[in-house]
């Protein structure tokens, strides 16, 4: 509460917001970091924004020295065996910082019974770290590179080295390349977009993220390959493609829309194409009412605001995911040129 006080930006829109719930506490405030999340995390590191109230804190012993906050925060959540805190920024609608603590178990008792199953006491040979990174594999469906370095303070070359180190002992199955690698449980793969979209039949190979929610049975997959190869793509009466493999229609292709529909979508995005130097709220506004209901693909977003891919990706996509704003078909996979896009 201390931090969130003495850090808050008074002169910004938003209010200072503290929640707490049975299992969380939860801690916003206006502005953003001065010090990136990432370094703030590690300490030793501050640029407090109001000084004076941070000084009245010291006083009275409610405060802690400059930069060495947060750490004990995380450090005080560690020792008490709670998930780790996530600390993150906003900037829609406008700027502000949050801190959510999660007062739920590291290991909920389901997640140990599947550890238990899956690898027995092999898994308690494992570090500190490595044990993290199997964890959250198994509480989150996946795990890469990035979330693995928010699970740590140690170095991301202590991350970079266990991965493949996990992969190679059978505790972690590892797909995609370079940058866009990812990592699940054996037996637990998530659908690629190459699965969902060649129509392919990998249901049989895998779990859902959720083992309680799978939605296929033995006798769904007893179809000959060759049958499945015939199969037509699966469109609803709008002509977005629809799959069992995510949660809403995709709008892969606009030739494939209903004439009515593909002129709602163009009218949509008519003002973006009209306007060349269109404000960066209005673009996003215009961005959401076209994800809104189902996955959009770049490609089409590209022809409906008539834009750069890549333009589109880190100007609005990628902020607009970070923000919460988004969602992404396939999150595991940020930068497949197939991914897709819709409101949260």
């Amino acid at each position: 509460m201390v931090n969130t006080l003495v850090h808050a930006d008074y002169t910004g829109r938003s209010s200072i917001l503290i929640v707490k719930r049975p299992d969380l506490f939860g801690f916003r405030n206006p502005g953003l970091m001065r010090v990136p999340p990432e370094l703030a995390v590690k300490g030793g590191e501050s640029d407090c924004r109001n000084r004076r109230m941070h000084q009245m804190f010291l006083m009275i012993g409610a405060g802690e020295r400059a930069g060495s906050g947060v750490p004990k925060i995380y450090s005080g959540w560690k020792w008490a065996n709670w998930r780790t805190p996530k600390l993150y920024e906003k900037h829609i609608p406008s700027e502000q910082t949050l801190l959510e603590l999660s007062t739920v178990s590291l290991i909920p008792k389901e997640i140990t019974e599947l550890l238990a199953s899956l690898f027995g006491d092999a898994f308690y040979s494992l570090n500190e770290l490595e044990q993290m990174i199997v964890t959250t594999a198994a509480i989150e469906g996946w795990v890469n590179h990035e979330r693995s370095c928010q699970l740590t303070s140690k170095h991301s070359r202590d991350v970079t080295l266990a991965l493949p180190r996990l992969v190679d002992k059978g505790f972690l199955v590892s797909s995609g390349e370079k940058k866009d690698k990812s990592y699940s449980l054996p037996g637990m793969e998530l659908p690629s977009p190459e699965d969902v979209f060649t129509n392919t039949l990998t249901q049989f190979n895998r779990l859902t993220h959720n083992v309680d929610n799978l939605t296929h049975t033995v006798d769904n997959l007893t179809h000959k390959g060759s049958e499945l190869d015939k199969s037509p793509v699966k469109r609803d009466e709008k002509g977005r493609f629809i799959s069992e493999m995510i949660d809403k229609p995709f709008v892969d292709k606009l030739d494939t829309l209903t004439e009515f529909y593909r002129a709602e979508l163009n009218a949509l995005g008519a003002t973006a194409r009209e306007q060349r130097r269109l404000d960066v709220d209005t673009m996003k506004q215009i961005i959401c009412r076209l994800c809104k209901g189902h996955y959009i693909s770049v490609s089409v977003l590209e022809a409906l605001l008539d834009r750069k891919p890549q333009s589109l990706r880190q100007n609005y996509l990628k902020p607009m995911v970070s923000d919460g704003v988004l969602n992404m078909a396939f999150p595991y996979k940020p930068n497949s040129p197939m991914q897709g896009y819709t409101t949260s």
